[in-house]
């Protein structure tokens, strides 16, 4: 059995292997239906379908000959094939699609799966993968995706530089939580308009339901960020960061949750 992995859409290249192959599918088709007459003509209607049926699942020309894996890149090809169950010369027509998407979706890299079947011989496995887009701190550490899905533990030696999502607790994690996932989805966002702003995150903290406190590594002050509105308050942050350049120490932390100003506290200094 041959394995492809296509880590990009490369179907122009084999347009015209699979013209060929298309002509030789319909060849083979016609005798098929040549083969129903002569079964009409000389018996039962029903006994010519269930021969020509048998002829068909059986025969070794639609036998899987070759998978093409495409679009994965945290999952091997070998990989995907073995959890898809697919073996060498099984046939094209026991091979049920939905299942397969089903089993290599499960894999923790994998956000969804599309497989189909390419005559006569031909499977092609299209993997779309989770995208990390924070961590997330509830005992260990856990990959989280643009979605707010939580789909994988970090593992040793995984790239961890990714904002760190943290005052979540596990037991919110227990059955699917819709409101957690978009609050997930929100922090993330903020995390995504403070870096396009030149602000580098460490540490986003649920402090409320309601209330998020960032912390950058640009200077060390509790930016509590209260919920929405994010572009406005970070003009709002900017425009008294600027004012207070130079002197960021002496800050002790600033309080954008109100509307239309920003609450500053200072640092105690020590006499």
């Amino acid at each position: 059995m041959q394995l492809k992995v296509y880590r990009r859409d490369n179907r122009k290249k084999d347009e015209r292997r699979r013209r060929r192959q298309i002509f030789r599918f319909s060849a083979v088709l016609g005798a098929l239906l040549l083969t129903l007459m002569v079964y009409r003509l000389s018996g039962p209607l029903l006994l010519a379908a269930d021969s020509l049926r048998a002829f068909v699942m059986d025969n070794e020309y639609f036998s899987v000959r070759q998978i093409q894996v495409r679009g994965g890149d945290k999952v091997s090809g070998n990989e995907i094939v073995a959890i898809a169950g697919l073996q060498q010369g099984m046939s094209i027509w026991k091979v049920d699609l939905a299942a397969i998407e089903e089993k290599v979706a499960k894999h923790p890299w994998v956000r969804r799966a599309l497989v189909r079947r390419e005559f006569p011989g031909r499977i092609i496995i299209d993997v779309e993968e989770r995208v990390p887009r924070a961590i997330v701190a509830i005992r260990k550490l856990y990959y989280v995706d643009s979605d707010g899905v939580i789909f994988k533990e970090v593992g040793p030696g995984e790239n961890v530089k990714y904002p760190l999502l943290t005052g979540l607790r596990a037991e919110e994690f227990t059955a699917p939580n819709a409101s957690m996932r978009r609050r997930i989805q929100d922090a993330i966002r903020l995390g995504e308009l403070m870096a396009q702003r030149s602000h580098s995150l460490s540490e986003i903290h649920f402090d409320a339901p309601d209330r998020l406190v960032v912390y950058t590594t640009d200077f060390p002050i509790a930016l509590r960020m209260g919920w929405g509105d994010w572009e406005e308050k970070m003009i709002r942050m900017d425009r008294l960061m600027s004012l207070w350049k130079g002197n960021e120490e002496r800050l002790g932390s600033l309080d954008m949750s109100y509307r239309d100003q920003v609450v500053a506290r200072l640092r105690r200094v020590q006499q």
